[in-house]
């Protein structure tokens, strides 16, 4: 698969025998050379039950958290920081995701104490952008990922992948046209190039209503790296299938 990441996001889903039953399934139906490429974001809650069941397995399958909180002096009860998402298993976080934005009023100041966190632990980023379908009809889409991806700058490079989803299409089972995405894409990876001041490519994979019908498609794109995966995800046929499709047309 060429390091194209297939990220599964589950949010508020699940329970420990959906979690269970799920990674058995993905066991026994993607081929194994695939697992590493794959990458698992259950609840918090369920991520030291997937760890010890991935790890039993030996799979290659990632784990990530789907959010974090800042490292703070001060008590936060209901918290968890990075250095208890490395002690669960993982190595990935997702930050920034449109919902954290919207629902709990999460700004570029508090986005940036969460990167702030993950790096200092060692865990890697998937940093999600995006724009609003107000933004998208004023024009203002690209004026918008710009100002959501200046927090970046002065982060190291190889901790930092994106995540571009238009807010418009998130659970709308709706989809930008593959060469908006791909305008987009291109956007986001010349703006990374001049933030991070690194020539490096950096990896951007797409999400807003990905599905089994559109994946492969989305993922013959030049620029798209990777695919975010939410209400799709939580199928293990379904997400297993997206890999197994993308697989073949490597």
């Amino acid at each position: 698969m060429n390091n194209f990441k297939i990220i599964a996001n589950w949010k508020m889903n699940g329970s420990k025998e959906e979690v269970k039953s799920w990674i058995n399934f993905f066991k026994d139906n993607v081929e194994h050379k695939n697992h590493s490429d794959c990458f698992f974001c259950p609840p918090a809650c369920y991520l030291n039950n997937a760890n010890e069941i991935i790890s039993s397995y030996n799979l290659k399958l990632n784990l990530g958290s789907q959010d974090l909180d800042p490292d703070s002096d001060n008590p936060s009860t209901g918290g968890i920081n990075g250095k208890m998402l490395k002690d669960l298993g993982c190595d990935y976080v997702l930050i920034g995701h449109s919902e954290r934005r919207s629902l709990f009023s999460e700004d570029e100041e508090v986005l940036l104490k969460k990167l702030t966190s993950a790096v200092k632990h060692e865990l890697k980023v998937i940093y999600c952008v995006g724009e609003t379908k107000e933004q998208k009809e004023r024009g203002l889409a690209t004026e918008a990922i710009k100002i959501q991806l200046k927090i970046l700058k002065g982060l190291p490079v190889d901790l930092i992948s994106v995540a571009y989803e238009p807010v418009w299409s998130i659970g709308q089972g709706i989809t930008p046209s593959l060469d908006s995405i791909d305008e987009m894409h291109q956007i986001i990876k010349d703006e990374l190039k001049s933030i991070l001041n690194t020539e490096e490519n950096i990896a951007i994979s797409y999400g807003g209503s990905v599905s089994v019908d559109n994946a492969a498609s989305i993922s013959l794109l030049n620029s798209v790296d990777g695919l975010l995966i939410g209400g799709a995800s939580l199928n293990p046929e379904s997400f297993s299938k997206v890999v197994n499709n993308i697989t073949i047309q490597d």
